[in-house]
């Protein structure tokens, strides 16, 4: 049987096991802590770098969106601006034959007006041609379908607002364009719209029926 001393001997070992391996554990958990620490500051770094860089790609995109938006608008107006100059040398004889040899008393191009009754509302029509009794309003169009055919004719429902001293003269509505498919020119000369396009050397009416 141990005696008091040897019995005290052991609880102190035992105690001072216990403190050694509590501190080694310890150690050991403040370790983890460290590194689990260190592992969440890595992966913040990491978030933190993919997100500015997600957001430099969104904001380079952006701008790379908005740059093709502007170039496109560029290339329309610019092929816009081109097909008003081909139909220009031709807008008074074109005008001529839709008057059935009417006289042309006034055409201009790329022509803007304020209302006068309304000095915040303007028009801007691209070519204009006035005669004793008819005005012919061309719009030039890069591509033509249906719809830019009725955005066409809504835009001008009220041009004898603008142009009080035309508002008595028949208005003969008119598109310009490179080429326009036949199927658009049908539906151009049912609803009261003149065609012009290229034809064999200049630019002529593709739907002369239209002028009835």
């Amino acid at each position: 049987m141990l005696s008091t001393e040897e019995r005290g001997s052991k609880v102190e070992e035992a105690l001072a096991f216990f403190m050694t391996e509590t501190a080694r554990l310890f150690a050991e958990i403040r370790e983890d802590i460290a590194e689990i620490r260190a592992s969440n500051a890595r992966t913040d770094r990491l978030l933190l770098e993919m997100q500015q860089r997600a957001d430099k790609e969104r904001q380079q995109a952006d701008k790379d969106r908005r740059d093709f938006h502007r170039r496109l608008a560029e290339i329309t107006d610019s092929q816009g601006l081109l097909i008003e100059n081909m139909v220009w040398p031709n807008l008074k004889r074109v005008a001529t034959e839709v008057f059935k040899g009417g006289e042309v008393h006034f055409q201009a191009i790329r022509l803007k007006r304020r209302m006068p009754t309304d000095l915040s509302r303007m028009m801007e029509l691209d070519l204009l041609a006035v005669g004793a009794s008819d005005v012919l309003i061309c719009e030039a169009k890069s591509k033509v379908s249906a719809e830019k055919v009725r955005e066409f004719l809504q835009s001008i429902q009220f041009f004898g607002e603008f142009f009080p001293e035309y508002a008595e003269k028949r208005i003969w509505p008119m598109i310009a364009s490179v080429m326009i498919d036949s199927s658009v020119v049908s539906y151009m000369t049912s609803q009261g719209v003149l065609a012009i396009g290229f034809g064999d050397e200049t630019m002529d009416l593709l739907n002369p029926e239209g002028c009835g």
